[in-house]
């Protein structure tokens, strides 16, 4: 056996061995934790007049603004802006039927929201 030869051989061994020693043994347990497990931040308390339509996403109409009301089903930017408007201009809403006080807001939009909504 030549001296090449002999050297891969021992290496092959050393690296059976390595691959032996970091292979994981069955029912071992992980230690790692995933990444994705970071505690999250803590969420702030809803204002008081807070009153939230829940989506997908829960949307506050007398806090968000114009890009999160567009979230709603029927309400374009344009609707939106007049939602903030009415909102500045006349203080918070007490419900979301209250809506269609908006000049531009319809009962389609309001209806549309109503089934969309989920419950809680």
């Amino acid at each position: 056996m030549t001296r090449t030869e002999k050297l891969l051989l021992l290496l092959t061994a050393v690296f059976f061995l390595l691959a032996l020693l970091f292979t994981p043994r069955v029912g071992a347990a992980r230690q790692v934790a995933p990444a994705f497990e970071q505690p999250l931040a803590p969420t702030p308390p809803p204002a008081e007049d807070a009153l939230y339509i829940t989506l997908e996403k829960r949307v506050d109409i007398n806090h968000d603004d114009v890009s999160a009301l567009t979230a709603l089903p029927g309400v374009g930017k344009t609707t939106a802006e007049a939602i903030v408007a009415y909102r500045e201009e006349h203080g918070p809403f007490s419900s979301v039927e209250e809506l269609l006080l908006v000049p531009g807001f319809g009962t389609a939009a309001l209806e549309a929201i109503l089934a969309a909504q989920a419950p809680g």
